[in-house]
C-alpha cells in the first residue's frame, strides 16, 4: 500500500527516468547527435569571427588620449603626452612641441657652477637627439670644443633666454634665444642673441629616464646653430 507521503518520490522517479529516455532517444542516433555538434562547432566558430573582426575594429578605431596641458602666467605651455589630442589646435600643439625643444636649448647652452647640474644637463641634452643622427654628431662636437665643465672652471657662466619661434615646415622649427655670458661675480662679459634650426622626429623613448625627460619624444635628427648679427 503507497501512503501520501510515498507518492512524490515515485513522481519524481517516474520523471526522471522520462527525461533520461527522452535524452537517449535524442542523442543515441549518430546521425542526429553529427548534425547537432555540427551546429554548435559553426555557431562557435562563427563566434569567434565576429569576436576578431570586433578585435580588428576596436583596433583601427581612432584613440582618445588623455593629456594635461598647462599654461603659467608667462604663456609657458606644460604638457604630458604621447601624441597631439584631436581637439588641440595647431598653435597649442607648436607650443607644447616648442617648450620641449626649450628644455634641450637650456640643458645644451647653460654653464653653471654645480658640476652635478652641469652633468645632468649634458646627459639631458642628449635624450632630445635621434641616436645616429646628424644633430647628435654636432652636438658631441660642439661639447667638446665647449666643455662646459672646464668653462665653468674658468669662472665662465652662461644663462639662456629663449626669445621666440617660428614654424620652417612640418617637422621644422627655427628657434632664437639670448646667452648671456658673466664672471662669477655676476659681471656681464656678453651679451649674444642665437638662431638655431632644428628638425625632428616624434618617438616614444625607450628608456624611463629618457620618458621622464623627454616626455613627448621629440627626437632631433638635424641641427644647427649660428650667432645672429645685430
Amino acid at each position: 500500500m503507497i501512503t501520501k507521503s510515498q507518492t512524490p518520490e515515485v513522481s519524481l522517479d517516474e520523471g526522471t527516468r522520462k527525461a533520461k529516455r527522452h535524452f537517449e532517444e535524442i542523442w543515441s542516433n549518430a546521425i542526429v547527435a553529427k548534425e547537432r555538434w555540427q551546429a554548435i562547432a559553426f555557431l562557435l566558430a562563427a563566434a569567434l569571427i565576429c569576436s576578431i573582426w570586433g578585435l580588428i575594429h576596436l583596433g583601427g578605431m581612432p584613440k582618445s588620449v588623455l593629456y594635461v596641458l598647462e599654461r603659467d602666467k608667462a604663456g609657458n605651455v606644460n604638457y604630458a603626452g604621447p601624441v597631439k589630442p584631436v581637439d588641440m589646435d595647431a598653435r597649442t600643439w607648436d607650443l607644447v612641441k616648442v617648450e620641449a625643444l626649450k628644455k634641450f636649448l637650456t640643458s645644451w647652452r647653460t654653464v653653471t657652477t654645480d658640476r652635478k647640474a652641469v652633468n645632468d644637463n649634458w646627459d639631458r641634452a642628449f635624450l632630445f637627439v635621434g641616436e645616429g643622427s646628424q644633430a647628435k654628431t654636432l652636438l658631441n662636437a660642439w661639447f667638446e670644443e665647449n666643455n662646459p665643465l672646464r668653462r665653468s672652471e674658468k669662472g665662465e657662466l652662461v644663462s639662456v633666454r629663449f626669445k621666440t619661434y617660428d614654424v620652417e615646415g612640418a617637422h621644422t622649427y627655427g628657434l632664437w634665444w639670448e646667452e648671456a655670458t658673466s664672471t662669477l661675480a655676476g659681471q656681464i662679459v656678453s651679451r649674444k642673441t642665437w638662431h638655431a634650426r632644428v628638425t625632428y622626429a616624434m618617438r616614444i623613448p625607450s628608456s624611463e629616464r629618457a620618458r621622464e625627460e623627454n616626455s613627448l619624444g621629440m627626437l632631433i635628427t638635424e641641427l644647427s646653430a649660428n650667432e645672429v648679427q645685430q
